[in-house]
């Protein structure tokens, strides 16, 4: 017991340093790994036990960090509020006009002041088995899948509604309205323009207005789908499964016979054949004769979409793929699809530039304009490398080494979590006592 009395004394003193700062006074307390307390006109960081707890203030945020537990983070920005508890079980965030809850990415809460009187006020959703919502103009709504459910502009419906699915379903659009008794056997369709009914899988069809009429008869062996049938730019698919398929437009013209297709599109000026398709095909400008893409999955391919230029080799092992809209450019590079990534943003008239790199387990490197950030090693930051919750919580555990810059400022280091580090203007060691005013 006596023996430990030192150390604890010592603990004491560093917290007792803490409490006694003023902004006048700058403090720099250091007592690896179980402290390490900084404290200046900008703002306080201190870390006890490496990276398990941190607290850092500093140009209006604060942040709280157990890691791996939990993570708390306040300001500047209104939205940058955030609670993240074993993320991704629990995460909140919240701004002055509204708060959500996460619970597994599935399970979400909601509260926000309706601004409109059609609108929610709070939102319960733990998908896609309850969907609980409630205003003070609208009253409450509760669906309980698979047995009730009445829910508003649910997966592009206006209202989607049920009874013990799949013996009941209706799907309401704007202007028509489909029923399903039980789904998907039998239904018909109603409302404003809505006609149509179906025995699946031997007859059906359907027609709403002049947008769209569909029709099969033993699907999927014959299916025919219209669009726009009363106007110039009406559109004609026809399936004869397996063996013909069409599409008919005044601009795309397209045939398949099997595998092998064939398809002219004037409005991008191309011609492409493939067999077997979509894994083979050759594509040519129709003006110029020029090859524009060429696809021989999953050994290579070389292929213009707009203004979209994509490779790959031996896919997934290495693909990469250039963008650019005039004056805005984007390339990116991969190698089996997350193990090592390179991609690069540039918009010329506003001098913003973005560079990502990541090659999992080992580094991750960004840089923002003038600023710059290298970590490794990288393991959930090398998978998700955009995710801030990631970073801020679970990253920290086995970064060996940090190194950020922030324009003409000096590089800021950490080795073995801050076993030797540096601020940018001095080397901080694994004993550090300074007090200065």
């Amino acid at each position: 017991m006596w023996r430990a009395f030192p150390r604890v004394y010592l603990l004491a003193l560093c917290l007792a340093l803490c409490c006694i700062a003023t902004p006048a006074l700058a403090i720099d307390v250091k007592l690896w790994p179980l402290i390490d307390y900084h404290h200046d006109e900008s703002g306080t960081s201190l870390h006890l036990l490496g990276p398990l707890f941190a607290y850092e203030t500093g140009d209006g945020a604060s942040t709280l960090t157990v890691r791996p537990l939990f993570s708390y983070t306040r300001g500047p920005r209104a939205h940058d509020n955030e609670l993240a508890l074993l993320y991704p079980i629990v995460v909140s965030r919240w701004d002055s006009e509204q708060t959500e809850w996460r619970f597994f990415g599935l399970i979400s809460y909601t509260t926000e002041p309706a601004r409109h009187p059609d609108e929610w006020d709070e939102r319960f959703t733990a998908f896609p088995f309850v969907f609980y919502r409630y205003s003070r103009t609208r009253g409450t709504s509760l669906s309980v899948l698979p047995f009730y459910a009445d829910v508003h502009d649910f997966f592009g419906y206006e209202r989607v509604r049920m009874i013990a699915f799949p013996l009941y379903l209706d799907l309401q659009e704007p202007l028509s309205e489909h029923t399903w008794m039980p789904f998907p056997f039998v239904s018909w369709a109603g409302g404003t323009l809505g006609r149509g009914w179906r025995v699946f899988p031997f007859y059906g069809w359907n027609q709403d207005g002049e947008t769209n009429r569909f029709m099969y008869v033993m699907w999927p062996f014959y299916i025919s789908d219209e669009r726009h049938f009363t106007r110039p730019e009406r559109e004609a698919r026809l399936i004869l499964f397996p063996f013909y398929a069409s599409i008919e437009s005044l601009t795309l013209h397209s045939r398949a016979f099997g595998l092998l297709t064939h398809t002219i599109d004037d409005t991008k000026h191309t011609d492409t054949w493939g067999f077997p398709w979509p894994f083979w095909l050759s594509q040519r400008d129709l003006q110029t004769g020029e090859r524009t893409g060429l696809r021989l999955a999953p050994f290579y391919e070389d292929t213009h979409f707009g203004d979209l230029h994509s490779h790959f080799v031996l896919w997934p092992l290495f693909r990469w793929s250039t963008q650019e809209v005039d004056d805005y450019r984007h390339t990116r590079s991969d190698v089996l699809l997350v193990m090592y990534r390179n991609i690069e943003d540039t918009q010329l008239t506003r001098q913003h530039h973005r560079h990502l790199r990541t090659l999992f387990p080992f580094f991750r490197a960004s840089e923002t304009d003038d600023a710059s950030e290298f970590s490794t090693l990288a393991t959930f930051d090398a998978l998700f490398p955009r995710n801030p919750t990631i970073r801020q919580l679970y990253a920290p555990l086995w970064q060996l080494y940090t190194r950020s810059q922030d324009g003409a400022q000096p590089a800021r280091w950490s080795l073995l979590w801050d076993l030797v580090s540096s601020d940018g203007t001095r080397v901080r060691y694994p004993v550090q006592l300074d007090l200065s005013r």
